[in-house]
């Protein structure tokens, strides 16, 4: 009995600092690591966020760029830092995917990351050139299937959600379209707008503004459900390919071994920081897609789930990212 006691004792007597650590909480700055250069879908969402956030829980939050090598440089930087939760990541689907998009990397996102909650889940839109005589996705795909192999479709570059989301409607569809990647959505939309290629896969976001002025023709958005930003456009699954579903996300994550109380504190600012009216409209204004969040334990799942389907996508086309 009095081996227990001492065991008890010792083990409350370290749990006390745990415990007066997840309570202290933020006590100073946290940084939020983003692995793209300012300008694109990462930079937007995280000067949102990033604000909201230091007001939500009372520290400032510094947006920190790390780029290079397709967001490697980041996510192994953050790998490497203290699970104190003062460093945070932005992070996209294509990380809960890597080992599947890209096998010679050695990061784990499971073992080596922690999964706090979500940011957004954002669509994709399939769009043709006005030129292509289709306006809806059963005639696309009628005429890929009479013209194999000689349409094309552009994206922003191998492994990028565009080209994932075109290639799963390629397999379900059962059509021939060449993949041209480009160096980012711009070079894109300007071989698109010019008629050099028919087809795009791009983020909706992104492709709104070209929609609208009529330069491309929308088609079908990748969502389970559609966008309330193009409602007039069906949904893939309602355009003829029933149980489509592809709805990328970006998530914020830590270092590993992050105590859970410190991971429940971080999740519950987020959810304080995006809940507000003015904040969500400003995020759809601004990023294209709604501000959602949720658990930890919700957000492990989902992205475990999203590794799944981006595996399946990714061996049926031989997709592996450059």
């Amino acid at each position: 009995m009095k081996i227990l006691a001492n065991l008890i004792a010792v083990l409350v007597a370290l749990a006390a600092p745990l415990a007066a650590v997840a309570q202290a909480f933020p006590a100073k700055p946290l940084r939020l690591i983003v692995r793209a250069p300012p300008g694109g879908t990462d930079d937007l969402i995280a000067r949102l966020v990033a604000p909201a956030l230091s007001k939500a829980i009372g520290q400032q939050v510094i947006v920190d760029y790390r780029t290079g090598a397709g967001g490697l440089v980041a996510w192994e930087y953050v790998t490497k830092q203290p699970p104190d939760g003062y460093t945070l990541l932005l992070a996209a689907s294509g990380l809960a995917a890597i080992k599947s998009l890209r096998p010679s990397v050695t990061i784990d996102p499971f073992r080596d990351f922690g999964w706090v909650s979500e940011v957004t889940s954002f669509m994709l839109v399939l769009v043709v050139h006005p030129s292509l005589p289709t306006r809806t996705l059963k005639e696309l795909i009628a005429l890929a299937h009479k013209r194999p192999a000689q349409l094309s479709y552009g994206t922003s570059g191998v492994g990028a959600t565009p080209h994932l989301a075109a290639e799963y409607f390629k397999g379900m569809a059962k059509a021939e379209i060449n993949h041209v990647p480009y160096k980012g959505a711009g070079p894109m939309y300007l071989d698109l707008i010019g008629g050099r290629i028919e087809m795009g896969s791009a983020v909706l976001g992104s492709a709104l503004p070209h929609i609208r002025s009529g330069r491309i023709r929308a088609l079908g958005v990748s969502g389970a459900q559609r966008s309330p930003q193009l409602p007039e456009v069906p949904t893939i699954a309602e355009g003829g390919l029933a149980g489509y579903a592809f709805e990328p996300f970006y998530a914020i994550v830590v270092p590993p071994g992050m105590p859970r109380a410190i991971m429940g504190t971080l999740a519950e600012g987020i959810a304080k920081a995006m809940s507000p009216a003015d904040f969500r409209e400003q995020f759809v204004k601004i990023v294209g897609s709604e501000a959602v969040f949720n658990t930890p334990e919700q957000m492990l799942q989902m992205a475990k789930k999203e590794a799944e389907l981006i595996d399946k996508i990714a061996r049926a086309a031989n997709i592996k990212e450059e």
